[in-house]
């Protein structure tokens, strides 16, 4: 009884330490194994899980996206100590079944592997199944991945390409031959204008992408007196994108001059000719930045005109008494253009931008007609691209007689429409050519005989 007794009592001491030593709520210091959750990656993403892809249409009509959409998609996880099986499943929307395939549904994975690869193609590439969907669309196409296996997190997981495709518009836009802004400049004298034919501007209406039913244009003109409307004409009267083209015919919009004759005063006229289109596919829109034409009319009194040589009956006036006055950014003397010595190779005044000078003939003379004699510079004329001439009786009042255009010559003639009385002819030259000086050797006055 007593051996019982000796070998019951270490027993029962221990057993009585142990449960005081461990407590209901302690946790016992086990070592813990971390769950193994897996990623996908897109292949040429720089490890994205998702592509983000665009598809837009272009000018035929057909959908060009920025990227494939069939990719293969890595799966990737912690090296396990035991086999894992992967399964895969197609992610689509909106787009057909039949156009989508994969090259597996279920790989094994061998414990110690760290990757599965899967592919998900769009078949041939071939994305024209979304182009008659004129709407804007989403699609998706991708792979959700679930994995059983030893300590793998057993979320799903998934990985896909967005396409986002553009709402078809067809819109329409003016095209001008040169330009949307154009300006126009008529020269008025003695109530008349010297250019007889009418304003006019050659256009095209445009379409980004095709519709599929006809465009009808129509034109709207503002800025002129309602009384004026009548004198504007387009042609062709009735202007038609046909349906699956990108543009109408040539049109052509015109205007007399009759707007410009109301005053003998310089005028600036601005018109604005706005396009609108109509059709019944509700995909054609008007360009709103793109669908107005500007043209700026402006009115100018030139009471002379430039001539390639002088008149047979005019007689050149003696300058022998004469004198020139030279503006601030001139070289040379003033005597030197009215000192008969003429030409190509003679002494000049030269001077580079817009300058002037004022010839005073020391008494009113009736005036036909005006010559510049320029000098010659690495074998070509320095000569203006304008020429303005101003007459005054008193150098204080002066009289603008216009701007012409001129070429490069060694002599300018300018001819007046009807002879004019003055004592002191200004004459303003403008725009070198080729970063040439402009040099003028002499300078002629003339009178009809």
């Amino acid at each position: 009884m007593k051996a019982h007794y000796k070998l019951f009592l270490p027993i029962a001491i221990g057993l009585f330490f142990t449960f005081v030593s461990c407590k209901d709520d302690e946790v016992l210091n086990l070592t813990e194994y971390p769950v193994n959750q897996p990623t996908i990656t897109i292949d040429n993403t720089e490890g994205a899980s998702e592509k983000i892809l665009t598809a837009v249409y272009k000018e035929d009509g057909s959908l060009e996206l920025n990227g494939p959409v069939s990719r293969t998609y890595t799966f990737h996880f912690a090296a396990s100590p035991k086999d894992a099986t992967v399964t895969f499943e197609i992610l689509n929307t909106n787009i057909p079944k039949e156009n989508v395939e994969i090259s597996t549904t279920k790989t094994i994975l061998p414990a110690g592997s760290t990757d599965a690869t899967v592919t998900v193609n769009l078949k041939n590439e071939d994305f024209s199944f979304a182009q008659a969907d004129y709407d804007s669309v989403n699609y998706v196409l991708g792979v959700k991945a679930s994995v059983e296996g030893y300590k793998i997190g057993s979320k799903p997981i998934e990985s896909k390409v967005v396409i986002k495709k553009e709402k078809y518009i067809a819109a329409c836009s003016i095209v001008g031959k040169n330009g949307n802004k154009v300006s126009f400049e008529r020269a008025y004298s003695q109530g008349n204008i010297l250019d007889s034919e009418p304003i006019s501007y050659t256009f095209k209406m445009k379409l980004d992408k095709p519709a599929r039913q006809d465009v009808k244009i129509k034109l709207a003109t503002t800025g002129l007196d309602e009384k004026f409307m009548n004198d504007i004409t387009v042609t062709p009267a009735e202007i038609t994108i046909p349906a699956g083209k990108l543009e109408s015919e040539e049109i052509t919009w015109s205007i007399t001059n009759g707007f410009l004759l109301t005053t003998a005063d310089a005028e600036t006229h601005t018109l604005i000719v706005t396009a609108s289109a109509e059709s019944e596919d509700p995909v054609v829109s008007i360009n709103k930045k793109e669908n107005v034409l500007t043209f700026n009319i402006n009115k100018v009194i030139r009471n002379f005109e430039y001539i390639s040589n002088k008149v047979d009956d005019w007689s050149e006036l003696s300058k022998s008494s004469w004198s020139v006055e030279l503006g601030p950014d001139v070289w040379g003397s003033g005597s030197t253009i009215i000192d008969g010595e003429g030409g190509k190779k003679a002494t000049d005044i030269y001077f580079k931008g817009e300058v002037w000078f004022i010839i005073d003939m020391k008494e009113a003379k009736q005036v036909s007609g005006f010559g510049i004699d320029y000098y010659e510079n690495d074998e070509a004329a320095s000569c203006p691209k304008k020429v303005t001439i101003s007459t005054s009786s008193d150098n204080i009042t002066w009289v603008k007689q216009g701007t012409a255009d001129t070429p490069r010559s060694y002599n300018h003639y300018f001819r007046f429409f009807t002879p004019l009385t003055t004592r002191y002819i200004k004459v303003e030259l403008s725009s070198e050519r080729y970063d040439y000086y402009n040099d003028v050797t002499e300078i002629y006055v003339y009178n009809a005989q």
